[in-house]
């Protein structure tokens, strides 16, 4: 369904994946630079991103990736799985220069009402530390943000804080 007559949104079908997986590259690439090694972010996130979603689409999990696209290609994405009555948002990212427009507001406001009417009451996602724009995004939207935390991503040491809806519905109607 069109948005701003040229955006329309569809379920990702596995075709996707490669798709899904070099956007994603380019916006780690954009998003975290000062973040994350290069070496990780050049060389190594094609491959591991593109291993990453062609293995989802052969197992999905429950949720959805709903892709936003246009007659220049895929504009973005959310991946939003269930996990109890949670929906975790695993992914949201939109292809370089398109931030600040309200297209990542669409997608994940339609991602989580899509992981809403599987069973979803609550919502959560993480983002990596220092990710401020990211971070005043989702509080914008309601997201109650937590302490940061250490964990490891591919094999970086990295600092994550997890951003939590208690009402899913909370962050759709801000969406």
């Amino acid at each position: 369904m069109p948005v701003d007559g040229t955006t329309t949104f569809r379920a990702a079908m596995a075709s996707d994946a490669d798709a899904i997986a070099d956007l994603l590259t380019a916006s780690w690439q954009e998003s975290y630079a000062a973040l994350l090694p290069a070496e990780l972010l050049q060389r190594q996130l094609p491959g591991l991103h593109r291993a990453m979603w062609r293995t989802h689409f052969g197992a999905p999990r429950p949720g959805v990736v709903l892709l936003a696209e246009a007659a220049d290609g895929l504009r973005g994405f959310c991946a939003t799985w269930l996990d109890g009555g949670e929906a975790y948002v695993d992914y949201l990212h939109l292809r370089p220069g398109l931030r600040g427009g309200g297209l990542g507001r669409l997608l994940l406001g339609r991602a989580v009402a899509a992981v809403m009417a599987q069973g979803a009451t609550h919502a959560a996602l993480t983002i990596i530390e220092g990710n401020d724009g990211a971070l005043r995004f989702y509080e914008r939207l309601g997201g109650l943000a937590g302490a940061a935390y250490d964990a490891v991503l591919h094999g970086v040491p990295t600092r994550y804080r997890r951003i939590a809806w208690p009402d899913a519905g909370t962050m759709v109607s801000a969406c």
